[in-house]
């Protein structure tokens, strides 16, 4: 029994790290035009993606472990265990690394905007509290992080366009908006070589895409050290076309940002951006052959715009490797999975894949 056991496990260990299938690298296949990322966690080091990873990609970004939550214990100690292990992995691979996120409403613990009698801190002390907090983290990864996600999805999704941020929020409700400008400072402060981004998701939808470019353009008028938005791109086959993405752009870059795609994938379902989670419709659909093909072209479409667009994009990440972790599985409607990547459930290329690599 025991030298079978041992001969399973190492067919294990032959199949997680055979070559991945005979298909040009999408790092090397745009590297004249810009950097080809990947979001993974520590689920992603022990399998079959790293063979993904390392043939295609040469950028990462921590999905979840470099975010707030997972950063601070419930204790208020520091854990960078999760967030070091996948900045060793990219550091061993020749890859750079994208930090994501410091300053967000979610994923951040409710005692962290509290004070001991858990009253609401004063405007000063929260200020205080996030500066000590964004300086321990840059200094913690100095040198191995070359940008940071300053700030995430600060933006109101409202379609009244007098409705700039998300005041529901509890940075807004102790800082008003005066804390997405303080953390642009202080993350400059504690490292000035480091490229610092706004993040934000449905910037191809006019209004958000409009108050988006007012809030940012203002920061910038009172010389906040912002330099880059980031598009997260968490799209459907029907919301994304080639004008929507190109405007968007075109209109960020006129600040003088760099842009990047953050978390790209493109889902098989439809968005409800405003519908509560529990009245979203729960259908579920198959992954048929047209289905991908009409992915794909999506890709292809959106990935013409993004080489056209290629001096003012710097990176385009994938939130995830293979559909088999994308966080659109469950996430919306339990129990619904989505094809949303490059890679299907067995890290086999889609047709999405070799849409955007054949051009």
């Amino acid at each position: 029994m025991r030298f079978l056991s041992i001969i399973f496990c190492s067919f294990l260990l032959w199949q997680c790290n055979e070559a991945p299938p005979k298909t040009e690298s999408l790092a090397s296949k745009y590297k004249d035009y810009f950097r080809i990322g990947a979001a993974i966690g520590k689920s992603h080091l022990s399998d079959y993606d790293t063979v993904l990873l390392k043939a295609h990609f040469n950028s990462i970004t921590a999905e979840n472990d470099m975010k707030p939550k997972p950063s601070l214990s419930k204790d208020g100690e520091y854990t960078f265990e999760a967030g070091d292990r996948i900045v060793d992995f990219a550091q061993t691979n020749d890859m750079v690394v994208r930090g994501h996120t410091l300053v967000w409403y979610n994923q951040t613990h409710g005692w962290f905007y509290r004070d001991e009698q858990g009253a609401y801190l004063t405007k000063d002390a929260m200020l205080d509290r996030m500066q000590n907090y964004i300086h321990t983290v840059l200094d913690h990864y100095r040198g191995k992080v070359y940008c940071w996600d300053v700030v995430n999805e600060a933006v109101s999704n409202s379609e009244d366009t007098a409705h700039l941020y998300r005041d529901n929020i509890d940075w807004y409700k102790i800082c008003g908006p005066d804390y997405i400008e303080m953390a642009f400072r202080y993350a400059h402060e504690a490292d000035p070589e480091i490229k610092l981004f706004y993040n934000d998701y449905n910037l191809i939808d006019p209004v958000k895409r409009d108050k988006t470019y007012r809030v940012l353009k203002e920061l910038l008028d009172k010389g906040t050290p912002i330099h880059g938005l980031g598009m997260q791109g968490h799209w459907t086959l029907e919301d994304v076309n080639k004008e929507n993405l190109a405007q968007a752009i075109d209109l960020f870059a006129s600040l003088g940002l760099e842009v990047q795609i953050t978390e790209l994938d493109i889902s098989v379902y439809p968005f409800y951006h405003n519908l509560p989670q529990e009245e979203l419709p729960k259908q579920v659909i198959e992954f048929t052959p047209e289905l991908a093909q009409k992915q794909a072209e999506k890709y292809r479409e959106v990935f013409e715009v993004l080489r056209d667009k290629k001096d003012k994009i710097t990176t385009v990440t994938f939130w995830g490797v293979a559909d088999d972790k994308s966080w659109l599985s469950h996430y919306f409607v339990k129990g619904r999975t989505d094809y949303p990547l490059l890679f299907d459930q067995q890290f086999n290329p889609k047709p999405a894949f070799h849409a955007i690599l054949d051009f």
